[in-house]
């Protein structure tokens, strides 16, 4: 699966960014906050939440809470110093999407027997060996939570990184910096495919 973060320094605006990766086939975005005021983020909703309902998209904010509850959209993803994913559930309810960013075990074992749905492992500072381990630990924790590489992650980083198993991976700057921001969302969306296809051939889907 691919993820797609929004990037308020990029050129291109996040309401452009989020409606080319859309129309190229992406349909899980995340609305990162920093550099937009909360006023900005609800006005940023308003204008792209039909256009992700046409696509079937899932919509998230990053660390905001009470900002994901008041704009109804599908949930957030917490970094380590925000918003605890107990209270994040409980506020959000049953049906929220809560992921959780992760970058030692020790942060891996915390989540056990709360309800999340799925980890974000920090690729720019663990490199491929740390991701790698993470996943790893995972599995021999019997944790089944769908493991996304973020941070930094370009292009030529897919194919690693689903190898050092990874379910998906969250890309920002390297689409919303792209000149052809719906050429490079395919283009993701297409190598990500073919490790989902070997997914379900080794499940015997």
């Amino acid at each position: 699966m691919l993820q797609f973060v929004t990037d308020a320094a990029s050129r291109r605006s996040v309401e452009d960014q989020i409606k080319e990766v859309l129309g190229a086939g992406g349909n899980w975005i995340t609305i990162d906050p920093s550099g937009m005021s909360d006023d900005e983020v609800r006005s940023l909703v308003e204008k792209i939440m039909p256009a992700c309902l046409e696509k079937q998209a899932f919509l998230l904010i990053k660390d905001k809470t009470e900002l994901a509850k008041s704009t109804n959209v599908g949930g957030v993803v917490l970094s380590q110093d925000s918003d605890t994913p107990s209270h994040a559930r409980m506020q959000l309810g049953a049906a929220a999407v809560i992921g959780v960013e992760v970058d030692s075990t020790q942060q891996i074992d915390r989540l056990i027997g709360l309800d999340v749905d799925y980890v974000v492992m920090p690729f720019k500072t663990l490199g491929i060996d740390g991701v790698k381990n993470l996943c790893q630990y995972m599995e021999q924790k019997e944790m089944e939570l769908p493991r996304v590489a973020g941070y930094g992650v370009g292009y030529d980083d897919i194919a690693p990184l689903m190898e050092a198993g990874c379910n998906g991976v969250a890309m920002s700057s390297a689409l919303a910096d792209a000149d052809d921001i719906a050429a490079e969302t395919k283009k993701a969306i297409a190598l990500l495919k073919v490790y989902e296809e070997k997914e379900k051939a080794k499940l015997g889907m």
